[in-house]
């Protein structure tokens, strides 16, 4: 018996699950430039940074971002200063891949949601803007 093959829990024979690997192949590439660029000495600059500032008792989440800016920028640190830029330039860049993932996990969500994977309109409404990217 031939086992069928899936796609982030959809099977791969519907027409939803065909869809699918479309949008994961287009995914690939719309995230594909920004993963090529964002490295893991990328990544590990910025938690470097990071820890550079918790050393300084400076801990920046999104809620208090602001602030632990405005505290860098009036140390007159310049060099704290060209880090923190550098930091802010690391974690924007994540955030544009992590909107990116998103944005293609909430269409496989729909697509996994669907009542009948083999409907063709209700498929094509969740993946057609994205796919004419």
């Amino acid at each position: 018996m031939k086992e069928v093959k899936e796609i982030e829990g959809i099977d791969g024979t519907t027409y939803a699950g065909k869809a699918a690997v479309a949008v994961k192949v287009k995914a690939r590439g719309i995230m594909g430039d920004e993963l090529l660029i964002f490295t893991l000495l990328d990544f590990v600059s910025f938690m470097q940074l990071n820890n550079k500032f918790a050393s300084k008792g400076i801990f920046i989440t999104d809620n208090n971002r602001e602030e632990c800016y405005i505290k860098v920028i009036e140390s007159g640190d310049e060099s704290l200063i060209i880090d923190l830029e550098r930091y802010i330039t690391l974690a924007d860049n994540m955030k544009k891949i992590e909107h990116k993932k998103q944005e293609y996990q909430d269409i496989i969500t729909k697509l996994q949601r669907l009542a009948d994977h083999n409907d063709q309109a209700g498929v094509n409404s969740i993946v057609e803007e994205y796919l004419r990217r």
